[in-house]
């Protein structure tokens, strides 16, 4: 948006999304995620603990916008204006942040197990706490504390530790974003728009999707070791 485009002339977008569109949105979602990354960073390096932990949660919440885009495209994953609600939400955003630290611990440490790799991820922030702690880097407050009254400032909490918990994760969601051209956009819509044409499941798509995308040069070999896996073990667990 321009600086001289009126407010009142913009409004939210709750559409469908064409390839240029949807490659647009991911490529904001993923460089407005590092450049929180990058201020949360900044701010633990100077010792600035409570905005480093705002900042960190808030490159989650963007990293999240990734997923959400891609599913809204292929009109996956139920109600498109649920999706866009989901889009525009801090909780539902941050709601991703385990599993995709699950899968990144997967991608990275394939010697770790998947039960493993799951209980790491399952012991993770929820997005209340999340939340929570987003509100209370940032504000001060007056709070309720054992029935009696605390007038609440950040500076004067310890939030070393959990700057540090929040900078990891929003690392290794951030660093693990790549954008999607327009046209490895339209391949993923084709063989998603086939499977469910012909009734299957979206987890049979994946052999074929990953071999085209490995053809065409949109993905490397090696980067969908783990989606392959999940995808062979939900196919047999079905069976």
């Amino acid at each position: 948006m321009s600086s001289n485009e009126k407010l009142e002339d913009v409004s939210p977008y709750n559409g469908t999304l064409k390839p240029v569109d949807a490659a647009n949105a991911i490529r904001s979602a993923r460089l407005n995620a590092l450049s929180l990354l990058d201020s949360a960073e900044l701010m633990f390096s100077l010792k600035r603990f409570s905005h480093s932990v705002a900042l960190s949660i808030l490159a989650i919440e963007e990293a999240a916008k990734v997923g959400i885009l891609l599913m809204i495209f292929l009109e996956i994953g139920g109600d498109r204006a649920k999706l866009w609600k989901s889009f525009r939400s801090h909780r539902a955003k941050t709601s991703w942040l385990n599993p995709v630290v699950e899968s990144r611990i997967r991608a990275v440490l394939p010697q770790i197990s998947r039960e493993a790799a799951k209980r790491v991820g399952s012991a993770g922030p929820t997005p209340d706490q999340l939340e929570t702690s987003k509100q209370r880097a940032l504000y001060s407050d007056c709070l309720e504390i054992s029935g009696g009254f605390v007038s609440h400032l950040p500076d004067v909490v310890e939030w070393r530790t959990e700057a540090w918990e929040r900078l990891c994760e929003a690392q290794a969601v951030a660093l693990a974003l790549r954008d999607y051209p327009p046209a490895e956009l339209q391949v993923w819509r084709e063989h998603i728009g086939r499977a469910s044409a012909e009734g299957r499941d979206l987890v049979s798509t994946m052999q074929g999707l990953h071999k085209e995308l490995l053809e065409k040069g949109f993905i490397q070999e090696g980067w969908w070791d783990t989606l392959l896996q999940d995808a062979e073990f939900e196919a047999r667990r079905g069976e």
